[in-house]
């Protein structure tokens, strides 16, 4: 199950990606040229008439084509059909890597959490999860969480508006000290989905918005709640689309640029002018950098758990059974015979959900792990 925003792609709306692809001249080209887009139509389910610019991950062409040959692959997103088809197209145009396996918030039930029940209500033993977020899958054992992909700096992810918000500790009361500190934005979310059991308490939380009590509250299959939630995304799409966040991010990084040639002329003891950054282009940088490789780990890590579980599967067959015994099973039980399967035996197919969080376990084997730092008082010190 392979989740798309942050997790191989990210995306934005910012019409100045487009304005920097169409500029060679622009200290952004370089970083953005390989940036793909599509235009939702608004007559289409999710579209809004607007441009998508989306980047791949470093190196995902070659991840799924590696993955592809160990895995069926799935795709599973919040976004709208439209969108994920969309998407789909550009990691994988000729079809051979998803074919039509796409799932979409249009067809989950759900705009809140994912569920791997959606695809396999009988048997998820062999299901693998990747995604940049675990609070949308409750932590499910069979989820590799992947380091969100944030190209498009302070863009996040343009499908999330309607999933839980990062956690904070407990604003303070008059019965608790002094408060508050708010949890670093990439922390761990793994708190929220025990708060989510509860819709009620989640509901009543004073840190939510009302918006977000109602998405909290509803059970996400409710039309009218849909629509509203629809509504709300399209306003923030449109506010992103306004506000250029790149293009602020970027006359920022042009002031600092100038700045430094400043002090580094000063220096010096050159006479330059405070615009010469500018003219020159020479000490300007983008703000847009691209040295993610978090698939080349993941690709390791697949292939690992690939390996163990047919380890488990060679070890689990036969098990406990002489050979004349498995003849005999084979008697009684036809259908599960070599010349008819291939010799699977279902009984021996061992649990994804078991193997990974065993293999989990020893990343950190024989490490000491010491916590130190400052903790609100009134917080809960286990999360």
């Amino acid at each position: 199950m392979v989740d798309l925003d942050q997790t191989i792609i990210h995306a934005t709306v910012d019409p100045t990606v487009g304005e920097w692809k169409d500029d060679p001249f622009c200290v952004n080209h370089e970083s953005v040229k390989d940036v793909q887009a599509f235009k939702l139509d608004e007559d289409v389910s999710g579209g809004r008439g607007t441009w998508y610019y989306v980047k791949m991950r470093p190196g995902l062409k070659e991840f799924l084509e590696h993955i592809s040959k160990l895995f069926e692959l799935h795709i599973y997103t919040m976004g709208t059909r439209a969108y994920a088809l969309a998407v789909k197209k550009i990691v994988d145009p000729d079809g051979t890597l998803f074919g039509e396996r796409v799932l979409s918030r249009d067809e989950s039930g759900s705009m809140t959490q994912k569920s791997l029940h959606r695809l396999f209500p009988v048997d998820t033993k062999m299901v693998v999860i990747i995604d940049d977020r675990g609070d949308v899958w409750k932590w499910n054992e069979n989820l590799v969480k992947v380091r969100p992909y944030d190209f498009f700096v302070g863009i996040g992810d343009i499908n999330s508006m309607f999933l839980p918000k990062k956690q904070e500790f407990p604003v303070a009361t008059e019965t608790s000290p002094k408060p508050v500190l708010a949890i670093e934005k990439k922390e761990e979310e793994k708190e929220i989905a025990e708060d989510m059991a509860d819709p009620t308490k989640a509901a009543n939380s004073s840190s939510m918005s009302p918006l977000e009590q109602l998405i909290t509250m509803g059970s996400g299959s409710d039309q009218q709640l849909i629509t509203d939630q629809t509504s709300e995304l399209d306003k923030a799409i449109e506010a992103q689309k306004e506000d250029r966040p790149l293009a602020k991010k970027q006359e920022l990084q042009d002031k600092m640029d100038e700045k430094a040639a400043e002090m580094a002329a000063a220096i010096e003891n050159r006479d330059v002018h405070k615009d010469i950054a500018s003219e020159s282009g020479a000490h300007k940088h983008s703000v847009l950098q691209d040295n993610d490789w978090e698939l080349n780990s993941l690709k390791g890590h697949l292939s690992a758990v690939h390996e163990r579980f047919y380890y488990e599967y060679e070890m689990n067959k036969g098990k406990g059974k002489d050979r004349v015994s498995q003849l005999r099973d084979g008697k009684k039980h036809p259908r599960k015979r070599a010349d008819e399967d291939g010799g699977l035996d279902l009984d021996a197919v061992p649990d994804v959900a078991m193997i990974m969080p065993t293999m989990k376990k020893r990343a950190l084997s024989g490490v000491v792990l010491v916590f130190s730092g400052v903790i609100p008082l009134g917080a809960d010190v286990q999360r």
